[in-house]
């Protein structure tokens, strides 16, 4: 594929960011199993364990499997990291005497490798998680559930004993040998085909969208620029859990598209997950903060952090900002009606706050329309589905979403309300060229959902990867033009005009699409970029365009 060519049909990529294999309907050996309990006089304790791997389980997944908060709710999931390897805990809570202030807590938790992805699938053994807490909740007393489930899953040879792969797991690999395990797909399957199983995290995607709205693109571009992004919530912890598992995946480099970047970013090519962290876990974020842009490349640059993606819900984190780069303060809810919906609130780490872009907005506006109609077409009862969008998109050109996103959208420029103004004055009413062409690029780029058939989650990820790969083809070309021209007077900055801004899928008025695409081109390319502002005179006045 020639660079600045569509990437619409690449779609085979996506089934690798699923953290899936070959066997991917075979659980995985258990690396370690515990159980905790809520101990009223010294709190939650390990009451027991079982490991065969030299991981130490004391002082540690107590804390990981149990977030603030908890306490509050009957059972959920969380997902965590502990030294590598994948973590998976459900919690249940059930009635208890007095002697133990009327209520039973416990989690039972399990460590696998991350050999086959992020979380290693630990999510095929959810439904057994959520069982055994369930039964050791009503008594703890009965570990025979444990010593039978240990028995069953830690056999199986060698994998069972294997360590955590940094290659699939945290992307933690520099050189050619990482770069090669990086890239490489475990299975391949058409996208229609591609199911997902009960309980993965994946299934969240279409939420994943609706939540976050058009921040999904601000998000997209903070998580390809590897920045440290922490959600910060309530409880309960699995569906942060799986937005951060989504943003790892949508934020992935597609193997086609990491071909064309410089030398030297191979270990930048996902972005690392930690999950679900805590006030426990400062030490090690602040080690995560001491190897921020160490080593180098081939070049000679310093290598940019790989940045991280976690959720917490203990808000004290946020008051180290040198800890994090982007905060998202998550709404309390996912599921008030639109007319009162909250939306998530994104925040650098001095307190800026991030907003989307105005083609952010109809971006988002026409992929919420598509997964709408996708989930109606398959739905004999659309109106009583309870799978909906908690927003259904009304009429193409205006839905009425306006008004309720103005807080997290970037409102319209006065150069640009004084452009379009223009244009519709110098075209006697007609919509201008410009930007029919912006929305047909991001209508073709969207595609067509139903090839996905039932897979939404297959469709979004597929979307993303394609803008991701629109971008970095884009950006390659014009660099490789940009060389092929270069003079003696050229400093080896790229000047890029609207339309280049445009072609490369960002809004060409805003400020903050042009700040993004800068820094990528000095991270991923160790060039430095300017966009080029041009004007157009009306009236005696002269208009900025960017």
């Amino acid at each position: 594929m020639s660079a600045g060519a569509s990437p619409a049909s690449s779609t085979t990529d996506v089934d690798r960011d699923y953290d899936v294999a070959a066997d991917t309907d075979a659980p995985p050996q258990l690396s370690a199993l515990f159980l905790i309990r809520f101990d009223k006089k010294v709190g939650y304790t390990i009451a027991w364990k079982r490991s065969n791997v030299n991981v130490e389980l004391d002082g540690a997944v107590e804390y990981k499997s149990l977030p603030s908060g908890l306490h509050t709710l009957t059972s959920d999931l969380v997902y965590f990291v502990h030294e590598g390897y994948a973590g998976l805990s459900a919690f249940a809570k059930a009635d208890a005497g007095a002697e133990e202030r009327n209520a039973q807590f416990v989690s039972v938790g399990i460590l696998v490798s991350r050999e086959y992805g992020r979380l290693g699938r630990s999510w095929l053994l959810a439904s057994r998680l959520r069982q055994l807490a369930e039964t050791l909740a009503e008594d703890a007393e009965k570990t025979g559930v444990l010593e039978a489930f240990w028995e069953e899953r830690r056999s199986g040879g060698d994998k069972s004993k294997a360590g955590p792969s940094k290659s699939e797991g945290d992307g933690n690999e520099n050189g050619k040998k990482g770069r090669k395990r990086a890239l490489s797909t475990l299975t391949s399957v058409v996208p229609s085909e591609t199911g997902l199983p009960a309980d993965h995290p994946a299934l969240s995607m279409v939420k994943y969208v609706e939540v976050f709205g058009p921040l999904v693109f601000r998000l997209q571009q903070a998580a390809l620029l590897r920045k440290r992004i922490l959600f910060v919530g309530t409880p309960p912890v699995r569906t942060c859990c799986e937005f951060v598992y989504n943003l790892s995946v949508l934020s992935s480099i597609p193997p086609h598209a990491a071909d064309l970047l410089s030398p030297g970013t191979e270990a930048l090519l996902r972005l690392p997950a930690l999950f679900s962290i805590g006030v426990h876990d400062i030490p090690e974020l602040e080690q995560l903060q001491t190897q921020k842009g160490t080593g180098s490349t081939q070049t000679g640059e310093d290598i940019p952090s790989q940045g991280w993606v976690a959720c917490t819900t203990d808000e004290i984190i946020t008051t180290k900002k040198k800890l994090f780069d982007i905060v998202v303060k998550m709404p309390e809810t996912y599921d008030a009606p639109p007319q009162k919906k909250v939306w998530p609130i994104m925040k650098t780490s001095n307190g800026t706050q991030i907003k989307a872009s105005q083609r952010d907005l109809r971006r988002w506006k026409m992929l919420q329309r598509e997964m709408w109609k996708q989930r109606r077409s398959s739905s004999d009862e659309a109106d009583e589905d309870d799978q909906a969008p908690l927003i259904r998109p009304q009429d193409e050109e205006d839905d009425g979403l306006d008004a309720v996103v103005d807080d997290i959208v970037e409102p319209t420029t006065w150069p640009q309300l004084a452009y379009n103004g223009f244009m519709w004055w110098a075209s006697a009413g007609e919509q201008h060229s410009f930007t029919t062409a912006e929305r047909d690029r991001d209508r073709d780029l969207l595609g067509d959902l139903s090839d996905y058939a039932d897979s939404l989650p297959t469709a979004i990820i597929a979307y993303f990867h394609r803008s991701t790969t629109l971008l970095i083809q884009n950006l390659n070309g014009f660099i490789e033009r940009s060389d092929d021209e270069e003079t003696e007077e050229d400093d080896g900055t790229l000047l890029l005009d609207k339309g280049d801004v445009s072609r490369m899928g960002l809004d060409t008025w805003s400020e903050a699409d042009r700040a993004f695409l800068s820094d990528f081109s000095w991270m991923w390319y160790g060039r430095v970029m300017d966009v080029r502002g041009t004007a157009v005179d009306c009236c005696g006045v002269r208009i900025p365009v960017f």
